[in-house]
């Protein structure tokens, strides 16, 4: 390897490999004896269509380059494969572009910038799949790669089948591997429940909010018709901070949260309960005057980012649901809104305001080039249909249900990924 200094992408993992000693009932093994190295050279036919395909970077997966006729394909020297094989891209390995050939790309071909590969008895195809995730492994990419640049680096895999590596017995290879492929088929199942969630919640709001899909009363008859009001009508401002996030941290020493604009734009869900969000806590020695009472954040205050770089984000709010006394407040480039009156039902305005209608308006009042802003003069003119009380309830019923299961299926998410880390801690030794 020969790279002069640089700083390297996310995908590239530069690192000297080290191993450890081997654990008990491992072998030891050059990378070499894992592999048998294999050729299939076919002859293109004129007429006879082809499935060339590539390698992404990051461990993504084989995919269709393109579907062609022999007469179309410019390099000649092409190489059949077959389902099992070990395909690694020798311009982009560096960059993690491998993986083990599925079933579906049997018969593709590819071009002699790749190296194809074949599994040893010593080695299970499973394990394979999920071996290439180790840094170590990745490390060894890197430094069987010749070149000046990250980009330019060509893989030699002479010198790569000379680095060492540990195994265990090929039944326990097996075992991880199956673990590690029901792990990833539970996450990949919850995944498509929540997206399903999201596009039916998704869905509903934008017919609840168009007035397209009505509630009733608990007796059947219809709530009154929606009236259309301004924000300045049913909101008045309360003053922010201008802290940025160089003056939060993760002690509660101060024991006050501050709600930052981008934890509005990316972590925080249309309502916001206190207990359930890791909200920063304002430094001790953060440049801070006095707090007055009412800028304390209280249950029914909305929280809207005034700033963003795109438009999807602007003016993006959160509901405050559930909050300790004088222990929140809101900081830079943020504006606290305060219900007046009863008009608003705990748990609506959240919903309201991420509607397709609101975000429609927000972001035609949003103002700047690469960062774009949003005034209270503007927001107050936003104009929005209000329903009964009771009818707001149960929109807010409704889709805090919805956002419920979500979270649900968000946290079976997060501990099948907790386990699949186990076995990989398991797998690379």
């Amino acid at each position: 390897m020969s790279v002069e200094g640089q700083t390297f992408p996310k995908s590239v993992q530069p690192g000297i490999p080290k191993l450890g000693s081997t654990p008990k009932g491992w072998k030891r093994y050059r990378i070499g004896d894992l592999f048998d190295v294999v050729s299939r050279p076919t002859d293109l036919h004129d007429d006879q269509e082809y499935d060339l395909v590539t390698v992404k970077r990051s461990r993504g997966g084989i995919e269709r380059r393109s579907h062609l006729l022999g007469r179309q394909i410019s390099v000649k020297s092409q190489f059949l494969l077959e389902e099992g094989d070990f395909l690694i891209s020798k311009r982009q390995i560096v960059h993690g572009a491998c993986a083990v050939v599925p079933a579906e790309f049997s018969g593709s071909i590819v071009s002699n910038e790749y190296s194809v590969l074949r599994p040893r008895p010593v080695l299970s195809l499973n394990y394979l799949r999920y071996l290439v995730h180790s840094v170590y492994l990745q490390q060894t990419f890197f430094h069987s790669s010749v070149g000046v640049h990250v980009e330019k680096m060509i893989f030699r895999l002479e010198d790569w089948f000379k680095w060492p590596i540990h195994l265990p017995p090929v039944a326990e290879q097996e075992k991880l591997g199956r673990g590690l492929m029901d792990a990833d088929a539970k996450i990949t199942l919850l995944t498509e429940k929540k997206t399903a969630l999201e596009d039916y919640k998704r869905g509903l709001m934008q017919r609840l909010f168009s007035r397209e899909l009505r509630f009733t009363r608990d007796d059947g008859s219809a709530f009154p018709d929606w009236e259309e009001r301004k924000l300045r009508d049913v909101f008045d401002w309360v003053q922010t901070n201008s802290l940025s996030r160089e003056h939060l941290v993760d002690d509660a020493a101060s024991g006050v949260q501050n709600i930052h604009y981008g934890d509005i734009h990316g972590k925080y869900r249309a309502l916001f309960f206190q207990s359930k969000e890791n909200a920063p806590f304002i430094a001790a020695t953060a440049p801070l005057r006095d707090i007055k009472a009412a800028e304390y954040l209280r249950v029914g205050d909305v929280v809207i980012a005034d700033a963003s770089e795109d438009y999807a984000d602007i003016g993006k709010a959160i509901e405050i649901m559930e909050v300790v006394p004088k222990s929140a407040v809101a900081g830079l480039h943020t504006y606290i809104a305060r219900p007046k009156a009863k008009s608003l039902v705990l748990g609506f305005s959240g919903y309201l305001l991420r509607s397709a209608p609101m975000r429609k308006q927000t972001m035609r009042i949003a103002q700047g080039i690469s960062v774009l802003g949003v005034s209270k003069s503007n927001l107050e003119k936003l104009t929005f249909w209000l329903p009964h009380p009771d009818e707001q309830r149960k929109i807010a019923a409704a889709l805090s249900a919805l956002d419920a299961k979500i979270d649900a299926l968000s946290r079976k998410i997060s501990e099948m990924d907790a386990f699949k880390k186990g076995l990989l801690q398991k797998l690379f030794v």
